[in-house]
């Protein structure tokens, strides 16, 4: 069964459409289209990986429906708009601000926040995560799973890794050695 990741549906809020263009009418329009890609794309065997702020606005009641109209196996490490009602989910793994998996023998970091170094990046750890709707580019091994970078639906890891190796942005390396080298100059 094939692994799927997403972050930033926000379902449930109308902010998001005109802050992030996403092309609905209303916040209903918008949650039945997410929720229409997500299931044209996800079988009820799969695993889906949800790196956060998977509501924001929806009433308890509103995100019960939701959850069990989509597809899948759920697994959410929360972000930042993640409260209460969205953590109180029936979800299929334990709730982690950060998550090490192993994906079809790629090891991934999974948060919901982008981050500049992880464990395991020296060794090919892949990090995936949300909160910036697309807003900062992606590098070699780090990659944003929002659904405003992939057309308002979750993504497999084979359609990541594609895009990374496609992706012209520094290697993770360059950039933890010029923080380095900052670094010592700050301190000298």
């Amino acid at each position: 069964m094939p692994a799927y990741f997403t972050a930033d549906c926000h379902f449930g809020s109308e902010g998001v459409l005109a802050h992030c263009g996403r092309p609905f009418r209303s916040g209903e329009e918008h949650d039945r289209g997410l929720i229409d890609r997500w299931n044209n794309r996800v079988g009820d065997g799969d695993d889906v990986f949800v790196l956060g702020d998977f509501a924001l606005g929806a009433t308890a009641r509103e995100l019960r429906r939701i959850f069990g109209e989509l597809r899948g196996r759920k697994h959410l490490c929360p972000g930042n708009h993640d409260n209460r009602k969205v953590l109180d989910l029936p979800w299929a793994s334990t709730l982690r601000e950060i998550l090490r998996v192993t994906v079809e023998r790629v090891p991934l970091f999974l948060s919901h926040y982008p981050c500049r170094s992880w464990a395991g990046m020296w060794g090919g750890t892949i990090h995936l995560h949300g909160h910036t709707h697309g807003s900062i580019p992606d590098t070699r091994h780090s990659c944003d799973v929002g659904v405003d970078r992939w057309q308002l639906r979750p993504v497999t890891l084979r359609e990541i890794l594609d895009h990374l190796a496609a992706t012209q942005g520094p290697l993770e390396e360059e950039l933890a050695r010029a923080d380095e080298r900052q670094l010592r100059r700050l301190a000298a």
